[in-house]
């Protein structure tokens, strides 16, 4: 049985994964990635949502994490597209590291968020403190580091760990995921590849990346329905050229 369901609702790609989190689900997920890179897919999914049994994000299973080589969550980090997380559940461990792959994070109320077991003398091994100081800065990513417990969702959405906090986490990532697939697909990725990469840049640098995306948006299809719809006042069609 595939635990790494991947079923487009739309111009939603709906990721569903199924635990418990170890080294046969990353490979699916690898797997799952690139079939969203894929031309037929990557053009029709405007969005990513990405949900997963509660044993998923409660990390990985057993006292000691799988054998694994590089970065096992990277394929889900590097989609061009952008990527909604839906945690209802505790967030843990690797559970968190996966979950910083999404690009925005709908948490519920009652979820917990922690990086390191307080219990257990174990290292992140996917990236963790890597994406979570670029995520929330290096001041709070040591404090949730070296923390002797969790933080509560409260906490998470003030640190900006998480986009919004939501009585209904289920309801709230579709409707984000659908607002975001109602924008201009070409404008919404490449939003995301200045900021990726803008973050590995020297700050001018960065500047002329963006300046340069910002001039390829202008000679597209999409940009000019943007502007007749802006015009004529209605809704614009976007059809990702």
């Amino acid at each position: 049985m595939t635990r790494a369901q991947l079923s487009l609702e739309g111009p939603i790609a709906r990721l569903g994964l199924a635990g418990p989190l170890d080294a046969p689900l990353v490979d699916e997920l690898a797997a799952a990635c690139d079939t969203l890179a894929q031309p037929d897919t990557d053009e029709a999914a405007r969005v990513v949502l990405i949900t997963a049994d509660a044993v998923v994000w409660a990390g990985w299973p057993g006292a000691a994490p799988p054998v694994l080589t590089g970065d096992p969550f990277g394929p889900l980090a590097a989609l061009p597209q952008p990527v909604v997380a839906q945690l209802d559940a505790d967030v843990i461990g690797a559970g968190l590291e996966l979950a910083l792959c999404a690009d925005s994070r709908v948490a519920g109320p009652n979820s917990l968020f922690a990086l390191l077991d307080p219990h257990a003398s174990e290292f992140p091994v996917a990236g963790g403190l890597q994406r979570l100081s670029r995520a929330i800065g290096r001041s709070r990513a040591l404090e949730l580091a070296l923390s002797p417990g969790p933080i509560d969702a409260d906490t998470a959405l003030r640190w900006g760990l998480v986009s919004v906090v939501d009585d209904d986490p289920h309801a709230e990532a579709r409707r984000r995921a659908a607002q975001i697939a109602e924008r201009g697909p070409i404008a919404t990725r490449l939003a995301k590849e200045a900021v990726r990469r803008g973050l590995e840049l020297p700050l001018e640098q960065a500047l002329r990346y963006e300046t340069d995306l910002t001039v390829l948006l202008q000679a597209t299809d999409d940009r000019a329905e943007g502007v007749r719809a802006f015009i004529e006042k209605r809704s614009p069609r976007f059809r990702g050229s």
